[in-house]
């Protein structure tokens, strides 16, 4: 299988909605290309958490759907309030709303033997009062539930692969800007990992920064067994040629393809 992986598309901030129109545009006339019908989005799909904003999203989001592409998003700090830092109940309420229809994390979504795990990384964050960073927590409640889930997906027969999909780095550890979280994380992600299925594929955004990182088990640091560990980067941002990169993840191959449009 393969899948689509977008990120961060600030939508309501300059020019980001017609960028994403075109991103958009491109996945549905090049299905033969990247031979997907799952577009992962690892949050920031909007800019300020305005409804407006939202409104515009959806309109997206409803033409992939109307193509018949299932699309899975997480929530990222922008989604929750303005300039990323300003929280806001009634941007959380709007983007369960009118974009995810999810009241509950860990989310599970599985298709052809493939596990798609969403986790809401402002869960705990929404709860505080900090507004000095754009940091992530995803609390012990859902950490749990998500070790329960991980042990309930290890006995079922069918499942092959398990993606794991929030919006904050994992692996970016300036106490500012990342996961507050991060160590429990990988803890439960870790405790399993001589036990097929486990976490796979890690997903996430919010730097802004498009990297694919090794599994550090290769610098005997840390014990993941993770195939694939990939940042997006912003996906409406232009590289020098003035390309967008559309990556696609190919789980069979334990690849990342990568797509560039105008």
């Amino acid at each position: 299988m393969r899948f689509l992986h977008l990120s961060d598309l600030h939508i309501g901030k300059s020019n980001n909605i017609e960028k994403t129109a075109r991103i958009v545009d491109w996945i549905i006339l090049n299905k033969g290309t990247h031979q997907s019908r799952i577009v992962v989005i690892s949050g920031d799909l909007v800019d300020d958490g305005h409804t407006w904003q939202f409104s515009l999203a959806r309109e997206q989001l409803d033409r992939l759907r109307e193509e018949n592409f299932t699309v899975l998003v997480v929530p990222g700090n922008h989604d929750y309030g303005p300039d990323g830092i300003r929280e806001r109940t009634s941007s959380q309420e709007d983007f369960i709303k009118m974009i995810s229809g999810i009241t509950e994390y860990p989310y599970a979504y599985l298709e052809m033997g493939q596990a798609f795990i969403l986790l809401d990384s402002m869960a705990e964050e929404i709860k505080t009062r900090e507004f000095w960073g754009a940091q992530g927590n995803l609390g012990a409640g859902q950490l749990l539930k998500l070790d329960q889930l991980l042990d309930e997906l290890a006995h079922n027969p069918a499942v092959e692969n398990i993606v794991l999909v929030l919006h904050h780095h994992p692996f970016d550890y300036r106490f500012y800007h990342g996961l507050r979280d991060q160590a429990d994380l990988k803890a439960v992600i870790a405790r399993r990992i001589e036990e097929p299925p486990r976490v796979n594929v890690l997903l996430f955004g919010h730097k802004h920064n498009e990297h694919r990182f090794n599994d550090p088990d290769e610098n005997k640091e840390e014990l993941f067994g993770i195939n694939i560990i990939y940042a997006s980067g912003q996906t409406v941002e232009r590289d020098q040629l003035g390309r967008m990169v559309i990556p696609v993840i190919d789980l069979e191959q334990k690849a990342i393809l990568r797509f560039f449009i105008q």
